[in-house]
């Protein structure tokens, strides 16, 4: 068992990442061996074009940037370290964006990670929305897919970035859409008949895969899979469409975390469930905070725009809670990929 009474994290995992982690955890301070490198990555998708972002390690000084109101600790088109490095997928949760968890790309891509994160057109802030939340359902996994094949055929990534290691990071809905792309099949009907109950009525899950994803489309949709998924890391994820069934064909390791307040989204039909559910147990790890405290720390800007997002109760330090994260994800992607 691990613990951190700075940033409320508590974590079951099995001894080898145990090690691990004590080794990488123990110094206050570690250099990291890269800086981090960003660029734009142009997507073609099938429904539309997607933006993608790509953070990556260099050895050129990091440089300090505005992108709106975000603050940007990485060199705009710095060029790429010499090696061979793993991939990381992630995809923002519902109505986000690919800067919502910049601060962890950057950190990994300092690891010696190359991060591809695509805004999921339809379903981002400040984008016009899909038709449907079955649109959105169903474009997700495609669109995610889609920024990893143009991330493995960019000229700048191609010769440096191994598809043989590929992992995945997903919050909220883009737990369901690494869930999707690992093999889970997902149930709507399941979703539909969970957001019908009066516990399931009030759910954020319910806004994002609830009772308005059930439609003829989805019923005969065949969701995509990638195969080169080696990894999962799961930050309070969307899975009120999977049981133990649909959760059978995911085979790889997954790193779950939940936060301890689950008012905005319950844990009982998504974290919890997963952590059962699964086919083998999840490393899984509880934080302080309700379930926008995997976001970013929010410019003061952005906070005074959407308080519910990037305002937490009293006593829940997102920032260290971030800190604490980025080491233990990077720990966990380094021994799985």
């Amino acid at each position: 068992m691990l613990a951190d009474g700075v940033g409320g994290v508590v974590m079951r995992c099995p001894f080898w990442l145990m090690v691990i982690c004590g080794v990488v955890c123990s110094a206050e301070v570690m250099a990291s061996p890269f800086h981090a490198g960003i660029a734009k990555l142009a997507v073609p998708a099938a429904a539309a074009a997607v933006e993608a972002v790509v953070w990556y390690p260099t050895e050129a000084e990091e440089s300090r940037w505005q992108a709106g109101p975000f603050d940007v600790a990485a060199t705009l088109d710095a060029p790429m370290a010499a090696g061979r490095f793993p991939v990381v997928l992630v995809s923002h949760g519902r109505r986000g964006g690919s800067l919502n968890h910049r601060e962890l790309a950057a950190s990994l891509a300092r690891e010696g990670f190359v991060v591809v994160a695509p805004t999921h057109v339809g379903d981002a802030a400040g984008k016009p929305l899909a038709r449907s939340q079955a649109q959105v359902l169903m474009d997700r996994p495609q669109q995610a897919s889609a920024a990893l094949e143009a991330l493995l055929h960019d000229d700048r990534f191609a010769s440096r970035a191994d598809p043989d290691r590929v992992g995945m990071i997903g919050y909220s809905a883009g737990g369901y859409t690494a869930l999707v792309l690992a093999g889970a099949k997902p149930d709507f009907v399941l979703a539909d008949r969970y957001c019908k109950t009066l516990s399931g009525t009030e759910d954020g899950a319910c806004r994002a895969g609830g009772s308005a994803s059930v439609s003829a489309e989805l019923a005969s949709w065949i969701a995509p899979t990638e195969p080169r998924l080696k990894a999962l890391v799961l930050l309070d994820p969307l899975a009120i469409m999977f049981d133990a069934a649909a959760l059978a064909p995911v085979g790889i390791p997954v790193l779950l975390y939940r936060p301890q307040d689950d008012s905005y989204m319950a844990a009982a039909g998504n974290a919890l469930m997963l952590a059962h559910a699964l086919p083998t147990a999840p490393q899984l790890a509880v934080v302080s905070g309700r379930h926008f405290v995997f976001v970013d720390p929010c410019p003061d800007t952005v906070a005074a725009e959407v308080p519910l997002v990037c305002r937490d109760q009293p006593g829940v330090d997102r920032v260290a809670i971030h800190r604490r994260l980025e080491r233990e994800i990077a720990t966990f992607l380094a021994a799985t990929l």
